[in-house]
């Protein structure tokens, strides 16, 4: 039975889980197997009901267990428009292509693509396939909260004009480093975007990836960001 509240557990690197105010499950990049972050005990239970599989881009990190857990569930994909060419070659079917700017529906919950700066590929037999643009999402569900997930990104001028057209109520940002934005980056990232809530994501899985909430908090002050860090450890939820 489904209650009033929005559910999302973080599920290690880039990896979220959303349980929804209608009681659908949404499953945000799946990398599971070879995951050092990923929690003991949740492998099974993504391979049960999910009806709604998003992807922000085609990296190992993020696409790992795809096709596993989309075969296991029959879930409908959402990803950028030119990733459903390699996705139907891997056999897979109910495939929600489209693109940044484009808005679709999906379990009922309101899914739109936004920009995001990093790249996207596969490797597969020694060559790396091209996956299309990266890209975030501002999700609303069925209770009107929006949640704006970057995606893997640097921080862009343009992450103002998200915020001004869809005032999400909570940011997903990663921090690590490297790889995507760090915490200073995030910082002004939440600036820009108006945030008001944020959860740190996309840190910690290896050394290399070295940005913390703590740093982000402290950063945030730098800017003049009033917002709450939400840090959660892997498996842990925070609900709204």
């Amino acid at each position: 039975m489904a209650d009033s509240t929005l559910k999302i557990t973080w599920l290690g690197h880039g990896t979220f889980f959303f349980e929804t105010p209608g009681g659908k499950r949404l499953l945000l990049d799946p990398w599971i197997n070879n995951n050092p972050s990923f929690p003991k005990g949740w492998e099974d239970r993504l391979k049960s009901q999910i009806d709604a599989i998003l992807l922000t881009h085609g990296h190992f990190d993020h696409i790992g267990d795809l096709v596993d857990v989309a075969r296991a569930t029959a879930a409908p994909i959402v990803c950028i428009f030119d990733m459903t060419s390699w996705l139907s070659g891997q056999g897979l079917e109910n495939l929600i292509g489209f693109n940044k700017g484009g808005t679709i529906e999906v379990a009922g919950i309101k899914v739109t693509m936004t920009d995001a700066r990093h790249s996207s590929s596969f490797v597969e037999d020694h060559r790396i396939i091209y996956m299309g643009d990266p890209c975030g999402y501002v999700i609303e569900f069925e209770n009107g909260f929006k949640v704006y997930h970057t995606g893997d990104t640097c921080v862009f001028g343009d992450m103002r004009i998200i915020g001004e057209l869809y005032r999400p109520d909570l940011v997903i940002l990663p921090i690590g480093g490297y790889f995507t934005m760090d915490p200073r980056q995030a910082a002004y990232a939440a600036k820009l975007i108006g945030a008001r809530r944020i959860i740190p994501e996309h840190y910690g899985t290896f050394p290399i990836l070295s940005g913390t909430p703590e740093d982000l908090r402290r950063y945030a002050g730098e800017f003049g960001a009033d917002v709450e860090v939400i840090a959660l450890n892997p498996g842990e939820s925070w609900s709204a």
